[in-house]
């Protein structure tokens, strides 16, 4: 399901985050924040929280039935409350 290799796991570890933490933060219930489009490439973003509370921005792209994280990072402090804002909203 998850397409991992050294890039992306490179890039997550530069975040000092955990491949576990970032499945998590997908697999419980993550808010689609906005879709971009990269080298024609469609992008992702989703704002997730690990199963300890961490929350996470992940930027997924989709690769035939796989999901390719291209990378992931701590939500700041106006992400952080956008997060809690769509949460209390429903979200």
């Amino acid at each position: 399901m998850f397409d991992w290799d050294r890039s992306n796991l490179r890039k997550i570890r530069a975040h000092r985050i955990k491949r576990e933490e970032v499945e998590q933060a997908l697999f419980n219930d993550p808010i689609p924040v906005y879709e971009q489009d990269v080298e024609g490439e469609r992008r992702y973003v989703y704002y997730g929280e690990t199963y300890a509370g961490r929350l996470l921005a992940v930027i997924v792209t989709e690769r035939g039935d796989n999901i390719r994280v291209v990378t992931a990072y701590d939500l700041d402090a106006g992400q952080r409350r956008d997060y809690f804002e769509r949460r209390a909203q429903g979200e």
